[in-house]
């Protein structure tokens, strides 16, 4: 079976580096990047679609032709509290504190009334353990660093966290058999 991760398409918060808030909606330029997702799909048979509960990811599977689809909060994108809706170059300015101790301890901090990412990884863990189970192939149309985290529940060395992008649209897909998890694509455009 498989798990196929697909990145929401491009938002204008992406376009302007704003972090994102649980309202931020796909824009009219995503739909170049999700035809190509859909070219990329049609190799694989979906069994079962699931989003997360942000707006974005639902636009994109109805854009893709699912109507049908779970919500699954555990594949939402990193919570990252207070910073919701703001720029990130504002951020780093109005909160030097924060990342003075987001560079020391990058995986542990948690955002301010947020998470951090090893919490996001540990919930996309056991998404992705209990989905595992499933005889099928699961399509998960989710965020970029909760698809990042999603590799570090088969890598384990966080060191190389960051070394790893997720385009809009993106698939990184799993290969799952007899208890072992393989990546199989990852930020396949």
């Amino acid at each position: 079976m498989k798990i196929i991760f697909l990145r929401h398409g491009l938002t204008e918060s992406n376009k302007d580096l704003r972090f994102s808030t649980p309202q931020t909606r796909i824009s009219k330029n995503a739909y170049i990047d999700l035809d190509k997702s859909k070219k990329n799909l049609e190799k694989y048979k979906i069994d079962r679609i699931y989003t997360s509960k942000l707006i974005r990811s639902q636009e994109t599977a109805k854009y893709l032709g699912f109507d049908e689809f779970i919500e699954d909060k555990r594949i939402n994108e990193l919570d990252f509290g207070d910073f919701k809706g703001q720029k990130v170059f504002d951020t780093k300015e109005k909160y030097k504190d924060f990342y003075d101790k987001l560079k020391k301890s990058p995986y542990s901090t948690k955002y301010p009334n947020g998470e951090s990412v090893e919490d996001l990884i540990s919930r996309i863990n056991d998404f992705m353990e209990e989905k595992s189970l499933f005889d099928g192939n699961i399509l998960c149309i989710s965020h970029g660093i909760a698809i990042r985290a999603s590799l570090f529940t088969v890598l384990k060395d966080l060191g190389n966290f960051k070394n790893f992008w997720i385009d809009n649209g993106s698939l990184t897909v799993f290969d799952i058999s007899r208890d072992k998890k393989m990546i199989e694509c990852v930020n396949l455009i």
